[in-house]
């Protein structure tokens, strides 16, 4: 993900209040590209009496609280957009974070009046007697919705090392995520802890700015080129131009990329690739040690495979140390490696990604019965095509278990759940359901499908990752190629659903949604 500079970073006064009336049809949980996506298809058929809560002062989701130098997108830019909001004028193959940024602010701008801030959920309670989802905001107010969407986030909960002494570190240390807006790095020692997708941005970016940086390293990722350039006014002006250019050639791209997801599927073709990334490492890593330190260990793909042009090149800087001795401790001046060897360093990057399979605290979610999505997930994180659970009536996921992807785009997952809840809306308009919710068998059959189609992918060859939860079971990733999902998300199967219909008839005012009187406004109108 390039640093975004506090210059262009909105704040909350932008923003005109949306239209509160307590009562809604559908409330949306976050602002990042789920819940914005969500916002412009409700839009497009005419469904206006929604309303998405954002708990910042901005929106964005991960493209707003991530800002690190270095930070950019590594799925093409034509690719990593929503298809009804197209943008010709990319600079870049790959977008950097400032550029992803303001696209997501141009977004949101016919949301305004649907967008509310400073609005953090602290729970979500499905009322049984009304058939509608109560949620709590943290400033003790109540609202009240037919339908719950919670488009929730991976990549917001950073992981933490446990290393000794890491309090006591004298200089600024802090997780990527938490980047100091007014951080100066130039002449500063640098350590950084990590070496995935964050920390090799980072380190490309930051090298030629300090006086010595040192990278300390536990596994050694799989890089390959990404084949970053810029793109050409001509190239901008063809997209803008000439008709269904942009997206033939997005159509492109995402065949291309579709095409790689066959190698995670199946080993033996990954394996292939593993060969050719190892003789282009041997190619540009002439010092042997080096080139042994940098020398994956693991099966490729089993782990993120990382994307960058420069990153090998850059730990060949004289000023940088790449450190695969494990780390003892944290002292005030630096860090001390098993083997004794003392590091000293300025300021402390703790590139040590995030908690994506930890079943997320807050908001507490509860469906029927009182049981929380919290109680339901012990055991496992799952979904139903990623995006209903089991005794959680009216309510969808975006971005849930096993809809992430280790070769496309994510927005093209997103898409794809968001048109399915759509069906589900309209299935339920159709049969004048009261509430909808999918059946517990149908939520196992796919728990097990997508356990028993992961088993034989690269995910689960053996190695830890971030796609694996604590038992080994990987509920990150869609065991499959995306058009497979794509495919399975174009109509609403209502044989796995339980729709129970209203006891009367369907009214035209908002009051339709939630019987009784609105609940009394405790908190200020973000």
């Amino acid at each position: 993900m390039q640093a975004g500079s506090s210059h262009h970073l909105q704040t909350n006064a932008k923003y005109r209040n949306p239209i509160m009336t307590g009562i809604y049809d559908i409330l949306i949980i976050g602002s990042g590209f789920s819940g914005l996506a969500m916002g412009h298809r409700l839009l497009q058929e005419g469904r206006r009496d929604f309303l998405i809560l954002e708990r910042d002062g901005q929106l964005g989701g991960t493209w707003r609280d991530n800002r690190y130098p270095g930070c950019a997108c590594d799925v093409p830019s034509h690719l990593y957009s929503l298809s009804g909001f197209p943008k010709p004028d990319w600079p870049r193959r790959y977008a950097t974070h400032d550029q992803i940024w303001h696209y997501l602010e141009h977004l949101g701008q016919a949301l305004l009046t649907h967008l509310r801030f400073g609005a953090e959920v602290q729970e979500a309670r499905f009322n049984e007697s009304d058939a509608c989802w109560h949620v709590l905001l943290a400033g003790g107010e109540t609202l009240r919705a037919r339908i719950l969407v919670a488009g929730l986030g991976p990549l917001n909960r950073p992981a933490l090392p446990d290393i000794a002494g890491l309090d006591r570190f004298a200089g600024p240390c802090f997780h990527t995520m938490h980047w100091p807006r007014e951080l100066s790095l130039e002449g500063r020692r640098v350590a950084i802890i990590g070496t995935g997708a964050s920390a090799i941005q980072i380190v490309s970016a930051i090298a030629s700015r300090v006086s010595h940086l040192t990278v300390f390293q536990r596994s050694a990722p799989w890089v390959v080129p990404k084949g970053d350039r810029p793109y050409t006014a001509l190239a901008q002006q063809a997209f803008r131009r000439i008709p269904g250019w942009q997206r033939l050639y997005r159509a492109q791209l995402y065949a291309f990329q579709e095409l790689r997801g066959l190698a995670f599927l199946y080993p033996a073709l990954m394996r292939v690739v593993a060969h050719f990334a190892k003789r282009r490492l041997a190619r540009t890593i002439p010092d042997p040690t080096l080139r042994t330190q940098l020398t994956p260990t693991h099966v490729m793909g089993c782990k993120r495979i990382l994307l960058s042009d420069d990153y090998h090149d850059t730990l060949q800087r004289p000023n940088v140390t790449l450190v695969t001795d494990p780390l003892r401790q944290v002292t005030p001046e630096g860090l001390v490696t098993e083997g004794g060897q003392v590091h000293a360093a300025d300021v402390l990057v703790l590139a040590t990604g995030y908690q994506h399979a930890l079943i997320p605290e807050s908001p507490r979610i509860h469906g029927q019965g009182g049981v929380t999505l919290q109680e339901l997930w012990a055991g496992r994180r799952s979904a139903y095509l990623g995006t209903a659970v089991a005794r959680m009536p009216n309510f969808f996921l975006l971005g849930g278990p096993n809809t992430g992807l280790g070769h496309n785009s994510v927005l093209f997952m997103m898409e794809a759940q968001v048109h399915w809840i759509l069906q589900a809306l309209k299935a339920m308009d159709r049969a004048g359901a009261r509430t909808l919710c999918v059946s517990d068998a149908s939520y196992r059959h796919m728990e097990t499908e997508m356990s028993r189609r992961s088993r034989s992918t690269v995910w689960q060859s053996g190695c830890r990752s971030w796609y694996l939860d604590a038992q080994g079971a990987n509920t990150a990733l869609w065991p499959g190629l995306s058009a497979e999902f794509w495919l399975r998300t174009r109509r609403f199967n209502s044989r796995h659903f339980i729709l129970e219909t209203h006891d009367h008839p369907i009214a035209t005012d908002p009051g339709r949604y939630c019987a009784g009187p609105p609940p009394a406004a405790s908190g200020p109108h973000g």
